[in-house]
């Protein structure tokens, strides 16, 4: 169930917002799974990597634990991605061959397109005694990864299209000449041209012309066969400008083409005065080639991860439609300030290169809290004093594992001579971890309609498709 804080005056949900959703992940997957299943065109996940390290998020699980952890969520992502969707995982060496084990059995191996090398960092750390770490992948699937399957193009530079020229004033506009051969080599499409100056001529051994024979002669009465200027060189293809696509992405990502991590740490800060708000963004111009790649305008596309909120801002300045999930409280301080920003109009990050001037809206929500928030409030506590304060709450509305007696618990003189760590543990341990949020299905139940407002009540019956749409 969804609840809306007082920031947020929406009651109704239309297919077109774009949506923030603050709660456990894979709750909040599960929430909008029946909604959006084979809608979301592009997934991007910058998921733990498991580094063992200290961030502002767990990236510490046992290796089993975080297959687990990123299966269940993988599952439900699949569901989501539409038959002509892609999923884009980042990843780095220390879980990034299991997790290509786990996607294939997950997503169909057939359905892999590419592992992606990006350059994160553009200096090597002497301090390393073996190697110094510069670059991550980004694993790549595609939902039906059939013959007809095709990304988009990069847009191609100006230095690349300044090639092109028009010594002939041909009236089809610039071109370049190209080989007319291939490889390999089909069989019926070997055979000789007569150059202008009658000079007989083949394709190389091992390749044929590109078009048939029939086909090669309407070009060449069209002009669009060259011969050199004396008509006895090997026949070349005139490549038009107006018929270039763009440029096939390749699989090396350099700092140089979409940045490296201290551009993403510069934007951030940027964004918040100089403070070092979030140690782990992604550059804009990464995320962007990825939506570039696997999205057009008004696709949805769908982070879960959402950290930052890189990808909703660059979804955002590319006229993109989205969906953001994030259960760190930093959603409330970095996040979702950073798109407030993007609607003002911020020129950080790709701003410039797309023309952003500001605009667009989106809806933030939160998965309404049940045990979570005595969940929560348990980690924080730091004494048994504050224990037993969130414990008393617990007796007056919490749900419980169906194992746990509390008669027995309060009687337990053992119990009270456990350390701090102990029985903050036992306390955990009792809570019914199935009932962390309240569930939809019971918002019209007398004692959960009690805590909902009005508006969160209509949200929810807009959202769920069981009031006005």
């Amino acid at each position: 169930m969804l609840k809306m804080p007082k920031i947020t005056k929406a009651t109704s949900f239309n297919n077109d917002d774009n949506l923030i959703i603050k709660g456990n992940n894979l709750i909040a997957l599960h929430s909008i799974k029946n909604k959006f299943a084979g809608k979301v065109k592009l997934i991007y996940l910058d998921p733990p990597y498991n580094t063992t390290k200290d961030f502002d998020y767990n990236d510490n699980f046992t290796h089993a634990a975080w297959l687990t952890f990123m299966k269940s969520r993988l599952e439900i992502a699949w569901q989501l991605l539409a038959d002509n969707g892609t999923i884009w995982i980042s990843i780095d060496d220390n879980e990034s061959h299991y997790l290509k084990v786990l996607a294939d059995s997950i997503f169909g191996r057939q359905n892999f397109l590419n592992e992606i090398v990006w350059q994160r960092a553009y200096a090597p750390i002497n301090l390393k005694k073996t190697f110094s770490k510069s670059h991550d992948y980004i694993q790549v699937y595609a939902k039906n990864n059939s013959s007809e399957k095709e990304l988009n193009r990069l847009p191609r530079s100006q230095e690349a299209n300044s090639r092109y020229k028009n010594p002939d004033n041909d009236p089809r506009g610039p071109w370049q000449s190209d080989n007319l051969s291939v490889g390999p080599a089909v069989k019926e499409n070997i055979y000789e041209i007569t150059t202008p100056s009658g000079r007989k001529v083949l394709p190389p051994d091992g390749r044929s012309w590109l078009y048939p024979k029939d086909k090669l002669k309407e070009m060449i009465n069209d002009n669009k066969i060259l011969f050199g200027k004396d008509g006895n060189n090997v026949p070349r293809l005139k490549r038009y400008l107006s018929n270039v696509k763009g440029v096939v992405a390749q699989t090396l990502w350099t700092y140089q083409e979409v940045g490296h991590n201290q551009d993403a740490k510069r934007e951030i800060k940027k964004l918040f005065n100089g403070k070092d708000v979030f140690g782990t963004p992604k550059p804009e111009r990464l995320i962007s080639r990825i939506l570039t790649l696997g999205s057009n305008e008004n696709d949805l596309v769908l982070d879960f991860f959402m950290g930052s909120a890189t990808t909703q801002a660059v979804a955002m300045k590319m006229h993109r439609r989205f969906i953001g999930i994030e259960q760190m409280d930093y959603i409330n301080t970095v996040s979702v300030p950073r798109l407030q920003k993007v609607i003002s109009g911020e020129q950080g990050g790709i701003s410039k290169n797309v023309n952003w001037r500001g605009g667009g809206s989106f809806i933030y929500a939160e998965l309404m809290e049940k045990n979570m928030g005595y969940l929560k409030d348990l980690q924080k506590a730091t004494t048994l004093d504050e224990l037993d304060s969130v414990y008393q709450r617990m007796k007056q509305g919490a749900d419980y594992d169906f194992r746990v007696d509390l008669k027995k618990y309060e009687n337990d003189s053992a119990r009270k001579k456990l350390s701090f760590n102990e029985q903050k543990n036992l306390l955990l341990k009792m809570l019914n971890k199935n009932q962390l949020y309240f569930n939809e299905a019971n918002i019209d139940d007398a004692n959960v309609r009690d805590l909902l407002s009005d508006s969160d009540y209509q949200f929810n019956k807009s959202f769920y498709g069981n009031g006005a749409k």
